[in-house]
């Protein structure tokens, strides 16, 4: 029996893309994303877009405009 090794991620920027690889196999929707808020400005760390893109890893906006 060969035993995988578990990935080892430092940031949250790393383990992102993996993680959202991952989900889009399971859930079938177009983007997700995920972000850092700190209730006045939003950041997308790492973004996947099955099709068509929705919203890019990079992209920022003041909290208030986001929903």
């Amino acid at each position: 029996m060969q035993l995988k090794q578990t990935p080892s991620y430092t940031t949250i920027d790393e383990a992102s893309k993996d993680v959202l690889e991952l989900m889009s196999k399971f859930v079938d929707v177009n983007t997700f994303f995920v972000a850092k808020n700190d209730k006045q400005d939003v950041d997308i760390i790492q973004s996947f877009n099955r099709n068509e893109i929705v919203l890019e890893s990079g992209f920022e906006t003041l909290y208030r405009d986001s929903y």
